[in-house]
């Protein structure tokens, strides 16, 4: 099975948080090998950005994360010229932005389930692709 990670899980692999738990599996399950983890390359630059401003990880600590994050050899895909438009069309119909509508674009492309931690994305995107909220 394949699923698609957006930037409101990934940082959870790193932080110690409420919730992390049903992500932390999600992690076990790509380390055994029984789950193909997507990520469009955006993914990288969000994780990064979440930790630094939102979470406010120390410089030290969000240079490790996005280090293990490169080093899991997740499928992080480039974005193509049909997954940028699906993207923009998923935005004019949901609400969502641009940004948030790739990681829908690619779950249907790839036939993948997206998992994410955001409910709006979650309500706005169920209807696109198919979503789990994780929490």
């Amino acid at each position: 099975m394949t699923v698609v990670l957006d930037a409101s899980v990934l940082p959870k692999w790193f932080l110690h948080e409420e919730g992390s738990e049903a992500v932390l599996r999600v992690k076990q399950q790509y380390v055994d090998d029984s789950l193909t983890v997507a990520i469009p390359d955006l993914a990288l630059y969000e994780v990064a950005n979440v930790l630094r401003f939102k979470q406010r990880v120390p410089e030290p600590q969000v240079q490790t994360a996005i280090r293990a994050l490169w080093t899991m050899e997740l499928d992080t895909l480039s974005p193509t010229t049909t997954l940028l438009e699906h993207g923009v069309h998923l935005s004019y119909q949901t609400g969502l932005s641009v940004y948030d509508c790739i990681y829908l674009a690619l779950a249907k492309e790839l036939n993948a389930v997206l998992v994410t931690a955001d409910e709006r994305l979650c309500r706005a995107g169920a209807a696109a692709v198919r979503v789990s909220l994780l929490r």
